[in-house]
């Protein structure tokens, strides 16, 4: 006897997958790109990006969340 997924199941899953490897690497490269050319130098601007980019985050995560319970899933 094998068990069966909906097609729908499978493709959501590949294409999550595939978007978080995805943004794992964009990511990666946001943040340790300018450390490598700065060769571990911090500078002014760097610090402005990294904390717009962790404001970012948080906002997207409430967002998404506040959403979520709007619309009953969870």
């Amino acid at each position: 006897m094998s068990i069966t997924f909906p097609e729908g199941v499978i493709v959501r899953t590949i294409r999550k997958i595939t978007f978080g490897a995805y943004m794992a690497v964009w990511i990666a490269i946001l943040l340790l790109g300018p450390l490598i050319v700065l060769h571990g130098y911090r500078a002014w601007w760097l610090d402005w990006f990294f904390g717009g980019l962790a404001c970012a985050a948080i906002g997207g995560n409430i967002s998404h969340y506040r959403m979520v319970r709007r619309n009953r899933h969870s």
